[in-house]
Order: structure tokens, then sequence, then C-alpha cells
């Protein structure tokens, strides 16, 4: 018999630099030399996957809030901190005595029956610590306390495979009430078995025990059900044996319901992971005793043991050392995040965040728009922002442009610059840059003088997209985004445009383009995707010319509302997270405002994405307060990202750059618009323009 003694697996816990970053703060700024407090904490078992997996504490494990410390893809535990004050009191605590002095709040949750109602509280766990925040080490020794006198317990079976016990339809019913518990509730559970109706069903700890005490009275009628105790075990696959949870679960067991757990067999279930396929069954039974009220009795009185072993394996504590790691700005990068952490634990589970932070983002145009844009950007995770401008800081854009103080402009420092130095200010761990350079324009002449700087400023352009995923046209004028639109066309990278006029505005992402597939755009589809989505450009009948030229001063600067800026960089930023959450990304078939439309989409759920429709283009007013979603189909004939001009750029680069600056014209007689204009019947032509478009915004 003794062959067939159950034996438990020890816990392990894990500390994040974080948590010892929050301990400090705490330390000086609340504890001071309280040595007497019990600091409350939550620590939580992942469950990523079915290996062993430690009680993992950060600094989020001070929050008084669990719902903001954890999700539903973990298990929670509670516990407790005390830190002495110096080492010599830490080396002095007496390990058997301390771990003692806590059980009695599990001790307590049981008798009561709290326990019961709120199971988490069995997987208790302890530490003790010593913190010194000069040299930033910290000693730590956790512990997870249970009763000594558990009575001796033997394997009516070898543990098997959940499979063994349980069919493929009551498994599948299994993982899915599972997966719908929340973080407290996954620790202890209840999993009934109904013979008659082929079905699991999860009830609570509660339920379990008083359907036990009832069936022991009731037993005929109880008979065609089966009970099993489930308990979250982070020991993982490389073990057989049951983990340390068991041993609390069968103490409560013991204590509420003795009839029963003495004298029958009791089936467990030993949740490893989030598969519930990966579970493990366990039928056990407690020795026979003749005096189970004695026994009982002494289940739950000292002593307890439960402390974990060190890192080599022998019982004492652990050493962190983070003098290396307690870097500020490397905590606060960890920190960041929470919000976002939060909208996809708490709202939208499936939300990729690796994939907002991995993009690498080029603004062009650090004013009124490129400063929101990047604080957005900042906001949603993203890692990599480069500024592109050639402009300087002056003393009206330091109250509209958001990322500049009055020093920039007293210093006439570069936007571009000040701009990333503003962010890193900001977020210090962000891979910011920024670069001054003028964009070659169409309309303005590029002469001798400026040959050789317009033409490194082309290459490092070029440069700059190969290097990124993303690229913002925030530019002030129109024939700015002239050149940065074939570079995305050509390139095919994603556009987001944005664009100020006084009190309306808009936001567009451009189309995809193949050059494998030149065909031309089907314009009866009502909802194209990106591959017959037009550009920034698809509505013109003309190229883009110097703006500049005989305008006032009010002209040439963008006049707008100044709440304008905000709303239009906030939407241009949700679109581009919008497309990175699609399947599709940015070939997503484009969503219109009609109700009739939005009906029709809805019915395919292909049309929208995790955070909803993509549109092409958003144009709003303030002055009705109104926003409306729009389509401009890609124009055959665009002088921007048509097939002629891709493929001439892709042929001849500078050189056709050049031409587009200095040579009127050269741009329609190419993408084929001149002719175009000769044709007597417009009407196909005019159709195929975005005839609901507002008047032309300004550019910001």
């Amino acid at each position: 018999m003794a062959d067939n003694l159950v034996k438990f697996s020890k816990l392990r816990s894990a500390t994040e630099a974080s948590f010892w970053a929050k301990f400090s703060e705490l330390k000086i700024d609340k504890f001071k030399l309280d040595d007497k407090i019990n600091i409350p904490l939550w620590g939580s078992y992942s469950l990523n996957d079915s290996r062993s997996s430690p009680l993992f504490l950060d600094y989020t494990s001070f929050n008084k809030n669990l719902e903001t410390t954890l999700h539903n893809n973990a298990v929670a535990c509670y516990g407790f901190m005390v830190n002495t004050n110096t080492l010599e009191l830490f080396k002095q605590t007496q390990p058997e005595q301390f771990i003692n002095s806590f059980a009695k709040h599990l001790i307590e949750s049981i008798k009561s029956g709290t326990a019961l109602q709120e199971p988490w509280r069995l997987s208790l766990f302890i530490m003790l610590s010593f913190s010194d925040l000069k040299k930033y080490k910290f000693f730590y020794w956790v512990a997870h306390p249970t009763p000594y006198n558990l009575p001796e317990t033997f394997y009516q079976k070898n543990p098997t495979p959940i499979c063994d016990e349980l069919n493929s339809s009551q498994i599948i019913d299994l993982q899915k009430g599972f997966s719908e518990l929340d973080s407290k509730s996954k620790s202890f559970f209840t999993v009934f078995k109904s013979n008659e109706n082929n079905s699991v069903h999860i009830k609570t700890l509660a339920e379990g025990v008083e359907f036990i005490k009832n069936k022991n009275n009731d037993f005929e009628s109880k008979s065609q059900d089966a009970v099993y105790f489930a308990f979250y075990d982070s020991t993982g696959n490389s073990t057989i044996t049951p983990g340390w949870p068991l041993r609390n679960l069968l103490c409560l067991l013991f204590w509420h319901c003795p009839d029963f757990s003495f004298t029958e067999t009791m089936n467990f279930l030993a949740i490893r992971g989030n598969d519930i396929n990966n579970a493990i069954f366990y039928s056990i039974k407690s020795k026979e005793y003749s005096d189970i009220e004695t026994v009982r009795n002494e289940i739950l009185k000292e002593p307890f043991v439960g402390w974990e072993s060190n890192t080599s394996g022998k019982m004492g504590p652990n050493i962190t050392d983070l003098s290396d790691s307690m870097d500020p700005v490397k905590l606060s990068s960890r920190a960041v995040n929470l919000n976002l952490k939060l909208i996809k634990w708490r709202l939208v589970p499936e939300l990729e965040l690796e994939k907002i932070a991995e993009l690498r983002c080029l603004l062009l145009g650090a004013g009124t728009l490129g400063c929101s844009v990047a604080r957005v950007l900042l906001g949603w995770g993203v890692n990599t922002i480069t500024f592109v401008d050639n402009s300087v800081v002056s003393h009206s854009n330091t109250v509209r442009q958001s990322l500049y103080t009055h020093e920039d402009a007293v210093k006439r420092r570069h936007k571009a610059e000040a701009a990333k130095d503003a962010l890193l200010r900001i977020h210090p761990s962000l891979n910011a840059e920024g670069v001054v350079l003028q964009i070659p324009m169409p309309g303005h002449v590029v002469g001798k003088s400026m040959m050789e700087s317009t033409e490194n400023a082309f290459k490092k352009l070029e440069e700059l997209y190969k290097k990124h995923d993303v690229v913002f046209l925030l530019l002030d004028s129109r024939e700015a985004r002239w050149l940065p639109t074939v570079l995305c066309a050509a390139m095919n990278k994603i556009a987001i445009n944005a664009a100020l006029g006084f009190d309306s505005y808009t936001v567009q992402r451009h189309g995809t383009r193949n050059l494998q597939e030149a065909s031309t755009p089907d314009l009866m589809v009502q909802n194209p995707s990106g591959k017959d989505l037009g550009c920034y450009f698809c509505n013109d009948i003309t190229q883009p010319g110097n703006s500049q030229v005989d305008r006032t001063l009010d002209q040439q600067c963008t006049v707008s509302r100044p709440g304008l800026s905000y709303i239009a960089s906030g939407l241009a930023v949700e679109l581009l997270v919008a497309l990175t959450q699609h399947p599709d990304e940015n070939d997503a078939v484009a969503m219109l405002d009609d109700s009739k439309d939005l009906a029709r989409m809805n019915k395919n759920n292909s049309s929208f994405g995790l955070l909803g429709g993509i549109p092409h283009t958003i144009r709003g007013s303030l002055w009705g307060h109104e926003q409306r979603l729009t389509i401009t189909h890609r124009f055959p004939s665009c002088t921007a990202c048509s097939y002629p001009i891709i493929n001439e750029y892709k042929k001849r680069g500078f050189s056709f750059v050049l031409d587009a600056c200095n040579q009127p014209n050269y741009l329609e007689q190419l993408a084929g618009l001149e002719e175009l204009l000769k044709s007597t019947d417009l009407e196909e032509f005019c159709y195929a323009l975005d005839t609901s478009s507002d008047e032309e915004e300004k550019d910001s």
C-alpha cells in the first residue's frame, strides 16, 4: 500500500524586477520603517502552456483591485509580505514560527467556510523579505502554508489523462466552462458529470461540497452523478505527481465532509495549462481511521509546512541583485503600457498588441498634426517613431504643437530634432529619430545649385521608407505629399493621410498597389478592397503645383480651429491600429456610413476586423459636428499612384522626380490625364472621381 501513497510537488515563485521597484517606492513613501505591517499581495499562475509555471509577482501585485492586476488567462492567488528593516532581523526570523503565524488565515477560511465561497483563499502564500535599497539587493523567502498533519491518502488506481475519464464532448464542455471562469474561480471548483445526459457542468467548490453532503443522505437519487474536485496545478506535465494545492483542498474536504472524505473514494482533476486535454485524473482514498473526529481536529493544528527551496535547491532564501537592472528607464517601459494590457485583458482578449508595438512609423511633418499623431502612437505602445521635417520651431508653434516649448522656439531648433527629444523625455526607451530633410515637390523648380542637396534628400527619403512599415502624410502643402505618395505606392507601404481645413478635416488610408495586377478598378463595387482604393491625389484632374506662389501670410499658414488637429490625429492613428487587427490588414474592404451598407456588411463578418469596420476616408466638420465615411476608387490616371507613374519611378528614380519638379504638365502627360481631358465624353471619367467629397481642406 505504501507504493500508492500520494505525494505532492512543491510550488515555486518568480519575481519580476518591477515588483521590487514598486516595493522600493512604497517602502520609501508609505511603509517607511514600519516592519510590523502585513502587506497584501496578489500573485498569479499563467495559463499560457502546460509546462511548470511559477507564482508570478510584478508591480501590479500591490494593487488593491484584482481586476487591474489579472485577466482571465491567469489563476489568482493572494498572500502577504513582511519586510524587515535589517538583514539581521531577516536572518533571526524563525521560519517555523513565521509560517505558523500566517497559517491562521488559511485555517480561519477553512473552518468558517469562507474558503468554500472564495476558494482562492486556499492558495495562500507568504513572503519574508529584506530590501537593501541602496545596493538594490533583495533577500526573500516564499512559503505556501499547508498543514503538516495531513492524513495519509492513497491512489485507488494510477493517475490517468482526462481522456480516460471523460469523452470528447464532455471535455469540450469542460474546456468552455473553464475558459469562462474568472481568475479567482479557476484555482478550485467542482465538475459534475451526468451519466444520464452525457454532459459535464462546472460548479463552485461550495456546491460540490454541499452535493457530497446530500449524497450521503440520499445516495439513490444522486447515484447517476459523478463529482470531481478540480484544482489548478502549476507543476505542469513534467511530473505525474499532483501539485501542492491538492493538500489544502484535501484539508478542506476532510473538515467539511468527513463522513465522505474519510470513507469514500474521492475524484480529482488537476488542470494544467489552458488546454483541458492536459488535465490529470486522480482517484484517491484516505487511510482508514477508527476515530475520524480526532484525526479531523488534528489536521488544522500546528505545525505547517510549505517553504520553497532556493535557486540552489536548498531550504533557504533567495537573493536578487538588481543593481544592473533597476534602471528607471527600463522599469517605466514595462509599466507604460498598463492601459493597453487592461484593454486586452478586460475588453479585447484577442488584441494583438505585439503587431502594434512592432510598427515602425515614419511621420512626414512634425507640425500640429505630427506632434498629435506621435502622442497617440505612444499611447498605443508603438516603439519606433521617426520625424521628417525641415522647418524650425517658431513662437507661434508652441501653443498649438504639443511637443515644443518656449525654449525650443528661442533656440530655433529644428522641429524634427526637438520633437524626437520631447518623445524621449516622455518615453526614454523609445526608438525615436529626427531627420531634417526638404522633400522634393512638383512645381518647386530644382536649379543647379540645389541639385546635389535635392538628390541627397531623395535618397535619404527612400532609405527611410525601406526602414519603416507605416508612413503618415502630415505635411503642410499638397505638393509636399506627392513624392511620399509615389513612394508608398511603389514600395507598398501603409499610408495614412491627414489634412485640416478651418473647421473640417480629412483622414484617409491609401490603397495598395500590385504591379503584377495592373487592372482597371470596378467602379460598381460599393465596398472595394485595398487594391482598388484611391490615394490622396486620385480626385485630382491636374498635377500638384507650387501652392506657395502669390499667397498672403494667412494663406501660407494652416488656419484651423485648435481642437481640430487632435480629432484628426486620433482618427488617423485609430485607423492604422484598426488595420493591424483586421485579417486582411491594408487590403481590408472599405466601410461606408450608410445604414444600409452597415447592415449589409454586418452579415459578412470578414468585412469587420477585431476593432470594427475600416473606412477609406473619414471627412468631418466641426461646424455641423458631423462625420462622414466616403470612398474614392483608384484612378488609373492618378498623377501619384497610377501604374505609369510607379513604373517610371522604378525605372528612372531621381531623374523622374526631377522632371516632375521642373517640367509643367509632365505628370499629366505621363499618367495619361492630359489625353483623358481631351475626351469629349467625360461622364465616365467624372464618375471615377469622389463626387461626395467636401471642399478641399488646407493641409497641416
